[in-house]
């Protein structure tokens, strides 16, 4: 009976332990490592490669609101300096005026009157030498002359006119006189008129 009694005991701290160590074992612990996608959100840099802008200086006068020399961006056309001189005078002559030309750094754009037009018709001699363009022995500055003043060259029409700045502003000047007869309809006869009118600086 006795014996019974012990062993019953056995079994019962046996148990007990089980239960007691079960309950002090450490518990194993999934840990779950939550990788945060990082988004690695790299600003695209746009690279604004800002290109330097280039600018020319244009002496405006004559028949303007404002008169003056101004900063222009480069391939400015004549409208957008009249602009900047505050627009055309009432009485201002822009008939031979192409508006739409493209400026060159360094020119003189000057206005005329519509008097000193009709003027410059029937006396000419009265603009001869007037303008900064046009030296003292009355040869005119084909590098620097605008479109009126071009067509003070005998010989050539507001078309010639026009082709010798278009040739001009692509070409970047002239180097001699000579090279005008690069311009189309400027050769032969036509130049041997003008080269004793024309210089070159």
């Amino acid at each position: 009976m006795m014996k019974a009694k012990n062993i019953l005991f056995i079994m019962l701290m046996g148990i007990i332990c089980l239960v007691f160590s079960s309950c002090n074992s450490p518990k194993e612990e999934t840990v779950v490592i939550e990788q945060s996608e990082e988004k690695q959100n790299k600003p695209k840099t746009e690279e604004h490669s800002e290109q330097e802008e280039a600018w020319i200086w244009v002496d405006v006068s004559g028949a303007v609101s404002a008169p003056g020399v101004y900063c222009l961006k480069q391939g400015s056309r004549v409208f957008e300096a009249v602009q900047e001189a505050g627009g055309f005078l009432e009485n201002a002559d822009t008939t031979g005026i192409n508006q739409a030309s493209v400026l060159s750094d360094g020119e003189k754009l000057q206005i005329y009157t519509i008097e000193e037009v009709q003027q410059m018709e029937v006396q000419p001699e009265m603009f001869s030498g007037s303008s900064e363009n046009t030296e003292s022995g009355g040869k005119i500055n084909i590098n620097t002359a605008d479109l009126t003043e071009l067509q003070e060259i005998p010989g050539v029409g507001e078309k010639k006119a026009q082709s010798i700045m278009e040739y001009r502003e692509a070409c970047g000047g002239f180097q001699n006189i000579e090279q005008l007869q690069e311009v189309p309809g400027i050769k032969g006869k036509t130049f041997d008129k003008v080269k004793d009118y024309i210089t070159v600086k």
